[in-house]
């Protein structure tokens, strides 16, 4: 990991936090060393020493990152954008993801506060694994499954606000995956707070249907057919979202024309369902989650 990408991390608050408690427990580890050294004496001048001298400097350091970090991503963003092999390294498919992601995604206003992290490791992940297993058309295919899985899940929530709530393909109530069993795709008479849960999840997955379509279509170097109308019906998808959730006067949901629509087995559906409410529900990191996910999707 370089300096620099490592230095734009560190804009996020949690990433500051774990750094400062890291750097706490060294700096104190340093401090036992030196009290080592100098049999116990002077403990209160090396404890001082270490905290105001060492620990303090670097925390408030850090903590100018919290300004600094997006000018430094920035930065290393227009460097990779002027590359042609954008995709060489993990460090450089997050940093696309993140350009990406910032510029196709307009966030529902129901879209929780780490929707842009989960996105970033999600599609990060399955674009290592398309590369990896096939180059861009692998991309492309991990993409349009995710837009056949969106246009199903929101046609099952469409039903349901009708009155009429089918589970086609055996989209059926989730199993048990690590520990967790999520909900029902769509339940129209649950509480708020589950249909808020479940109707986050579904924008996260279109959020992340358009990122994939943007790195498949910037890998490939040209645009993919149906890429358009994937990009409609994710977006059409979370303006949806936020009429369902905050319960916003608005038409019906409408099938988006051009969509691709491949034939995908119901356990397939099934389980990319299962595990993608897992994924969204548990805070980050979760690699197991994740890595339940794209095995998902590749299936």
């Amino acid at each position: 990991m370089t300096l620099r990408f490592a230095l734009s991390r560190l804009e996020r608050p949690e990433a500051r936090r774990a750094f400062g408690r890291t750097w706490l427990w060294l700096c104190l580890a340093g401090a036992a060393v030196t009290l080592l050294a100098d049999n116990g004496r002077h403990f209160f001048l090396v404890l001082v020493a270490w905290l105001v001298c060492v620990f303090a400097p670097a925390r408030i350091a850090i903590e100018t990152l919290h300004t600094a970090g997006p000018r430094l991503r920035a930065s290393l963003q227009r460097r990779l954008l002027a590359r042609d092999d954008r995709y060489r390294s993990t460090e450089d498919m997050v940093l696309m993801v993140e350009w990406f992601a910032a510029r196709e995604v307009r966030a529902p206003r129901l879209a929780p506060p780490d929707l842009a992290p989960k996105i970033t490791v999600a599609a990060t992940r399955l674009c290592e694994r398309a590369l990896r297993a096939g180059g861009p058309p692998e991309i492309l295919s991990s993409a349009v499954r995710c837009a056949s899985f969106l246009d199903r899940w929101v046609a099952v929530i469409a039903a349901g606000e009708l009155g009429n709530a089918p589970e086609p393909d055996g989209l059926g109530p989730a199993a048990v995956v690590n520990g967790a069993a999520p909900a029902r795709l769509w339940n129209p008479r649950a509480s708020i707070q589950d249909q808020w849960e479940t109707l986050r999840a579904v924008a996260g997955l279109a959020a992340l249907t358009k990122v994939l379509i943007a790195v498949s279509e910037d890998s490939a170097g040209r645009g993919v057919d149906g890429g358009a109308a994937i990009r409609a019906e994710a977006d059409a998808a979370m303006d949806y979202i936020d009429q369902i959730g905050l319960r916003l006067d608005g038409p019906p949901w409408e099938e988006v024309p051009g969509v691709p629509r491949p034939a995908l087995p119901p356990d397939t559906l099934a389980r990319m369902a299962e595990t993608w409410l897992t994924f969204c529900a548990g805070p980050l990191p979760a690699p197991r989650r994740l890595a339940a996910f794209v095995d998902a999707v590749a299936a």
